[in-house]
This record gives C-alpha cells, structure tokens and sequence, in this order.
C-alpha cells in the first residue's frame, strides 16, 4: 500500500493521462500474446519436472500453471503458487508436498537466469547505488545458501536423522517428516532428470521471451532503452515480482520499476509511472482472465482452495 502511495505521490495526473492515452497499442497487443505464449514452454518445462513422479499432459500442465497466475493475482503472499500444485495433485498418485516441491525448482530455475542476465549486465548494473548492491548480492547469497540446504538436507539424509528425535516421533512430528520429505523429493528431482537439458533450454526460452516482451513495451511507451538497459531493469523487475505482497504484486512493482527508471535511466516520472503501469497491466491482467476460465472450468471449489491455503 505504501508502494502504490509513493508510486503516485506528486505525479500530474494530466501529463500522465495523456502518456497512457499515446502508448501504442499495437505493440501492447503483441506484448500481450508474446506473454501468453511464454506460458507454454513454462508449462512444458513443468512437466517435464513432474515427470519423474507422473507422467502427465500438457494441457492439464498449463491448466494448473495458468490458475496459478490466477492464484498469484488474487491472493496475497503469492499463495497461487500453493493453489497450482494443488490444483496438479488434485486426484493423482503424486502428492501436493511433492509438487510443490516442483515448483520450487521452478522458481530456482527462474532464478538462476535472473542471475545469468545480472551477469551478462554487469558493466552497465548501477552498483555505485549501494541499495541495489546490497539487494542483489543479499538476494544471490540467500538463494544459493538456499540451494546449498537443500543438497546438504538429500546427501547427508538429514531428515531421517531428524525423524529420530523425541519431538518427531508423535503422529504430528511423523505427519511433519512425510510433508518434508515430499517436498525434498519434489525438489531433488532436478538431480535426477533425464531432460535436464531440455529443462535449461527451456528457461533460456522463457526469459529471452520475457526480455522480448519488456522490449515491445517500452516501445509502446515511448522508451528508449539499450538491451542491456532492458536487462537491468528486467533482473530489478524480477527481483521485486518475488517480493511476497499484495495480489499481483500491486505496489511493490509500480514503485519500483517506476523509481528504477527515473533513478537509474533518467527518465522522466510521468513517463517512468505510464511504463510501470502498462507492464503490469500486460502481466496481470491477459494471465488474471485465462487463469479464471481455467478455474471456472476446473474441478477445485473456493472452499478447497481456503483449506489448502488454511492448511499450509
């Protein structure tokens, strides 16, 4: 909420009405379809991760991913992401621990090519600024300290050993162990993928769509940016979609990308707000309506989708 104040905080609405008014349209339109589109090597990489526990089809793949987005764009904290593996476990021999497992490797995977852009940028990354530093170095120690827990957790068996403690041996703490263990399974599988290369090519594929799509954006608001400018506010947006918030990341992103562009780029706040909030506009709102058609058509009740959410 403070996000969206200070998004706004001082703006001329005039000027910024008649930037949204000239944004060209064509450009949103093939943004839009760029963005959709990205939805199924997404769904493919997913299956792909799922496979080992289940083989499965793809439509029944991109069904649960596009009611994840649904999830992501009407629930806080990014809880969709929760809603989807449910929603993929839902009457299969896979469990929802296990999924969800998968979906974890999926945002690593994300993750991991945010840090390759970062990489390929970093002569033109603002690290003079040393609150983006301290962001992006904090941000990459935390995942790869991530990382390093879990194989640790699978090469040393440490959840056995922890099974065998007093306060995990109630039906409770035996309940707590299984969960774990699940989701360990769903994450380690990774490891163990005989498509792991296809999965890699795949994330490639998904962010240079995504790096495309920015692309055509800024166009469409009359933005001129270099590709490695594209690059750097594409990690900056990354990292600020991950940020647990609101519904669709409301606030968080509109502020952030707009201060990105007016502090690092120089363009001006009128200009800078109109970019932010087409680019959530083409993110949130083509993946909020496919993601409803998808849970209308679906088999998951809003009271399922509460007990998940209570439950986890």
């Amino acid at each position: 909420m403070a996000g969206l104040y200070f998004a706004f905080e001082g703006e001329d609405f005039a000027e910024l009405k008649e930037n949204l008014v000239n944004v060209n349209i064509n450009d949103i339109y093939i943004a839009v379809i760029l963005l959709i589109f990205s939805c199924l090597p997404r769904a493919l990489r997913w299956k792909l991760l799922i496979k080992p526990f289940e083989s499965m089809s793809l439509h029944h793949v991109f069904s649960a991913t596009m009611i994840g987005y649904f999830g992501n764009n009407v629930l806080v904290f990014r809880l969709g992401e929760l809603l989807k593996a449910y929603v993929l476990s839902n009457g299969r021999k896979v469990t929802t621990s296990q999924v969800f497992g998968t979906v974890i490797v999926e945002r690593i995977l994300d993750l991991l090519m945010v840090f390759f852009i970062f990489i390929i940028t970093i002569p033109w990354f603002p690290l003079g600024d040393e609150k983006i530093k301290f962001g992006i170095y904090f941000s990459i120690i935390i995942v790869f300290f991530f990382i390093l827990i879990i194989v640790l957790t699978h090469r040393l068996n440490l959840l056995d050993r922890f099974a065998r403690y007093k306060i995990f041996l109630t039906d409770n703490g035996k309940k707590i162990i299984a969960t774990l263990k699940n989701l360990l399974e769903g994450v380690v599988v990774i490891f163990k993928n005989e498509n792991f290369g296809l999965v890699i090519f795949l994330s490639l594929f998904i962010w240079l769509i995504y790096f495309i799509v920015s692309l055509f954006v800024l166009k469409a608001c009359d933005i001129s940016l270099g590709y490695a400018d594209i690059g750097v506010l594409l990690v900056i947006s990354s990292f600020l979609l991950g940020v647990p918030s609101l519904p669709g990341a409301a606030g968080t992103l509109d502020v952030g990308v707009k201060y990105t562009l007016v502090l690092i780029f120089q363009i001006a706040n009128s200009k800078a707000l109109s970019y932010s909030i087409i680019s959530h506009a083409v993110a949130y709102f083509p993946l909020l309506i496919i993601g409803f058609i998808y849970f209308l058509i679906s088999n998951v009740s809003i009271k399922e989708i509460k007990d998940v959410v209570g439950n986890k």
